[in-house]
């Protein structure tokens, strides 16, 4: 026995699954192209991985005025402290 509206979340359901696989065959199709140009052009550009956050606890009066710098630099913070890091421990 169905609730009052089962069958409505079952197709509702069903549309978001036929939505998500189409979704994810377009985003593949879309990552094969990015290597496949990138592989005939013979730079020597690197694919970009999947981001993840990095996080630490600082006192706000340093990230206010870290920030504060980098906006006068044109900088994002997160330019800043990659560089950094890549200066100091260098790239994979």
């Amino acid at each position: 026995m169905t609730s009052k509206y089962g069958h409505l979340l079952k197709k509702a359901r069903q549309s978001n699954s036929e939505s998500e696989s189409k979704n994810e065959s377009a985003s593949s199709n879309t990552a094969k192209q990015k290597t496949v140009n990138t592989e005939n052009t013979g730079d020597t550009e690197t694919v970009k991985e999947k981001e993840v956050s990095l996080t630490i606890k600082v006192p706000i009066s340093w990230r206010q005025h870290w920030v504060a710098e980098c906006k006068r630099e044109g900088k994002t913070l997160k330019e800043v402290v990659t560089e950094m890091l890549a200066e100091k421990y260098g790239k994979p």
